[in-house]
């Protein structure tokens, strides 16, 4: 016999350890689980190991709900019960009562179960009834279904209208009269009440597991119905919320059981279902969503597990589909989930921005839905990992260590739903957690209490981003123009250079977040190709300044690409070989006064002496205050900046008056009239020559006008 103390949370006994010890709970309580099916709260008095033998298995997991005290006993027979209960006699008959109680419980789960498997029975053959008239009123075929059609209700345990259960309830609610007048009258009483409780247990528990055997079962047997009806289902609705709208109502149309028909339509297998279902409902239960306990950073990472195991799955499936229902759609554009989880009053708003959702014209603003569908048609190539590794460099890699064979390496190169999976796997799962914004809280599910401030405010529309980048481009109108090379030999001109631009994907993550990502600046090894940058769809900051960021980040990231490892080289003149010699050397610069040198090295603190960091931090200063006149920087960032981000021509002839930017103004200029006349040039050879003036030509001509 020994006496421990057990603090919260912590684990007494687990599923599978032996059972060797009876303990005896004096102070505390005791959570008993069960799985994923159920669990019971033991109380003081109750006497743990009692329901099994000894020298079995331990079927449930003991885990303390408070601060325990606990007295241990050696459990090698039954008569090491009886013992243990007779040691104590004062105690025996608050053991006794406990004991009884834990039995108690134990009925009602097992009444709880039995009325869930006939609830699960009714509910199939009232979908099945109503799954017949639907089908009349879309006017196909009905599918005939056995098992449903032969299903029946489980028969109702004898042991819950035994002499058992009578006897039990008997005792609970006589306890007051039994702890004073027959339990203290003689030990051998309690004894035997214990004993029954003992014995009786393992019955009730055996009918527990007959009924969830049952419904697992049934749920198995009658998952393809299930699938069907609710795809048959979710198309009625959607006629009737599409008839609601169309009437004019004001009141937005509903959607209920959304989980269920999002499931149905992924076709998820019912173990994962079904514990996606227990982690949800258990997540909307939390008051705190973002609590750091053990429990639910399990709940946060088995839902965010499963999510992306039924996006995948749904995706593939809506290729096939031509309707999708809406229920799916959002799910598709928002991460929603389920319509108690999301809140009623943003599950309609949700289901208004997901009916009302317009492309981009473009095709360069999309969703991360129509962001897989462009990979999965060949119409884009998967992001990189975060090893910088993209698709073909991943492949490469398995053939050079023999994880596949040259055949499968081939195929796998234009195998593009492999390409989907590499692309949800990879950037899909990490951007959607980056751009939320908080790595310890994070799932990709909808969810009401991470709303702060009215979808209508946040949503981030196609528009709604063009417009913020358009801002930016109409002031640093070369902020996505890059170098290319063309050549006529026939005119012995070999290197002409112009410049293109090329416009980046903006891939809006399905998730309500506060940060952008600035993904890659290019695909693959082309420079030519363009950047992918995500945001939330629902974004919570203001998106020109989100926007203004990732283009300060692109504008370092891109000039790192072109220079290679000459981009901190200063005598290769660059944007970023400039800046990294202007931050290394700041304090020896006798341009600078002592003012201006203790504030770069206040930005250098304050971003980690990362140059990117400062760079990007005074890139937007520039964009936002310079362009306007207004003085934000030093005389070195600023000429640097004008340099290599120069405002376009209706910026650079406001500021052409102001004594900061007049002989900056005056030299570009001057290098722009330099280069125009070059251009004529060339452009005169050809014409000279009768022959048509290139594209390219043409191309850098009117860009040295902007």
């Amino acid at each position: 016999m020994a006496k421990i103390n057990v603090s919260k949370d912590q684990i007494l006994h687990r599923q599978g350890d032996t059972v060797d010890t009876l303990d005896l709970l004096l102070k505390g309580g005791i959570s008993v689980r069960y799985g994923e099916d159920f669990s019971i709260q033991a109380k003081s008095g109750v006497l743990l190991g009692a329901f099994n033998p000894p020298g079995s298995k331990y079927d449930c997991d003991c885990v303390a709900s408070e601060d325990c005290t606990i007295i241990t006993y050696d459990y090698r027979s039954t008569d090491d019960l009886i013992a243990a209960v007779q040691s104590t006699p004062t105690i025996a008959p608050a053991i006794a009562s406990a004991m009884v109680a834990y039995l108690n419980s134990l009925y009602g789960k097992l009444s709880a179960a039995y009325e869930d498997a006939c609830s699960l029975v009714r509910t199939l053959k009232s979908n099945y009834s109503e799954y017949r008239n639907i089908c009349a009123t879309l006017m196909v075929a009905p599918q005939k279904l056995e098992s449903i059609e032969i299903l029946f209700e489980p028969l109702k345990p004898d042991i819950l209208y035994g002499w058992q259960m009578d006897m039990c309830q008997a005792y609970v609610d006589q306890d007051e009269l039994l702890r004073k007048s027959y339990y203290s009258a003689d030990g051998a009483f309690c004894v035997g009440t214990i004993m029954l409780a003992v014995r009786t247990a393992p019955l009730i528990m055996q009918q527990i597991d007959a009924l969830a055997a049952f419904v697992s079962r049934t749920k198995q047997d009658t998952l393809d119905f299930t699938r069907e009806y609710r795809t048959q289902k979710a198309k009625v609705d959607e006629a009737v919320r599409q008839d609601a709208i169309g009437s004019g109502s004001s009141s937005l149309p509903s959607i209920q059981n959304a989980m269920d028909t999002i499931l149905a339509f992924a076709g998820i297998d019912q173990a994962t279902a079904d514990a996606f279902r227990r982690n949800i409902d258990a997540f909307i239960k939390a008051p705190d969503k973002a609590e750091k306990s053990d429990v639910m950073i399990r709940i946060r990472r088995e839902i965010t597990a499963a999510f992306y195991t039924i996006y995948e799955a749904a995706f593939f499936k809506s290729l096939e589909t031509p309707d999708i229902p809406a229920e799916v759609n959002m799910f598709f554009l928002f991460g929603f989930i389920d319509e108690n989880l999301a809140g009623t009053d943003n599950t309609a708003e949700l289901y208004k921005h997901a009916l009302l959702w317009e492309n981009d014209p473009e095709d360069k603003i999309i969703t991360a839905y129509q962001w897989l569908l462009k990979i999965y048609r060949g119409e884009a190539i998967p992001s990189k990992n975060e090893f910088d590794q993209d698709w073909t460099d991943c492949v490469r890699e398995d053939l050079r260590t023999n994880t596949i064979t040259k055949k499968q390496a081939d195929d796998l190169l234009i195998d593009t739903k492999a390409m989907v999976k590499f692309e949800l796997n990879n950037m899909f799962k990490t951007a959607n957690k980056m751009t939320f914004g908080s790595f310890f809280s994070f799932i990709p599910a909808f969810y009401k209490e991470n709303v702060s401030t009215p979808l209508e405010k946040c949503l981030l529309t196609p528009a709604v981003v063009r417009e913020a980048i358009d801002k930016i481009r109409e002031i640093d109108y070369s902020c996505f123009y890059r170098p290319a090379l063309a050549s006529y030999v026939d005119m012995k001109i070999n290197h002409f250079e112009y410049n293109v631009e090329v416009l980046p994907y903006i891939i809006l993550m399905p998730n309500m977040g506060s940060r952008g990502v600035m993904w890659q600046e290019i695909e693959g090894r082309l420079k030519l190709t363009p950047a992918h940058m995500m945001v939330s769809i629902f974004h919570l900051p203001d998106i020109n300044n989100t926007m203004l960021n990732l283009c300060g980040k692109f504008r370092w990231e891109m000039c790192r690409r072109i220079q290679g490892v000459h981009y901190s080289d200063i005598r290769e003149h660059s944007l970023t070989a400039e800046y990294i010699n202007y931050l290394q050397f700041y304090k020896k610069n006798g341009e600078l006064s002592d003012d201006m040198k203790e504030k770069v090295k206040t930005s250098l603190a304050r971003c980690h002496n990362s140059f990117s960091e400062v760079f990007v931090s005074e890139y937007e200063l520039y964009i936002k205050h310079e362009s306007n006149g207004m003085s934000r920087l030093n005389k070195i960032a600023r000429e640097i900046l004008f340099n290599y981000c120069t405002f376009s021509k209706k910026y650079r002839d406001a500021l052409a008056t102001n004594p900061k930017f007049a002989p900056l103004v005056s030299r570009w200029n001057t290098k722009r009239a330099a280069r125009e006349h070059s251009i004529g040039f060339v452009q005169v050879k050809f014409e000279k020559a009768a022959k048509p003036v290139p594209e390219e030509i043409l191309q850098e001509r009117e860009y040295v006008k902007l």
